[in-house]
């Protein structure tokens, strides 16, 4: 969220976000069906999830393995990304390389550029 907020204007179309780390609360919060949260679908109900919450046009999510061990059976990179647009919701796949912190910073990269619009700050441009 740092770097949206870091983007000129955000204020105008940047509602708000929300952390749902534990399973616990992406099941009770956003809706996100009990079982595995590493998932295409779970990436798709999280994102509903919270642009139901916030009341947006638009919700976003990122649900992957970044830590140094498999989860939920995966390897470590592997990374699914919902977007929910007005009734409209996919996810898309990634597997990723590095460490933690660049597996996260790939994730978001590959996330914003799913709003579709031309964020220069974030974007590196």
């Amino acid at each position: 969220m740092a770097r949206i907020v870091a983007t000129p204007s955000s204020g105008d179309w940047f509602i708000g976000g929300l952390v749902a780390y534990h399973a616990e609360m992406k099941f009770d919060l956003l809706g996100v069906e009990p079982g595995r949260v590493v998932t295409a679908r779970a990436a798709e109900q999280m994102a509903e999830g919270v642009r139901r919450l916030l009341r947006a046009d638009v919700g976003l999510s990122t649900t992957g393995v970044a830590c140094p061990e498999t989860e939920e059976g995966l390897p470590v990179g592997s990374v699914f990304v919902g977007v929910a647009d007005r009734g409209d919701v996919q996810s898309h796949r990634l597997r990723l390389e590095g460490d933690p912190d660049a597996i996260r910073q790939q994730a978001v990269d590959f996330a914003i550029t799913r709003l579709g619009g031309d964020f220069p700050i974030l974007m590196g441009k």
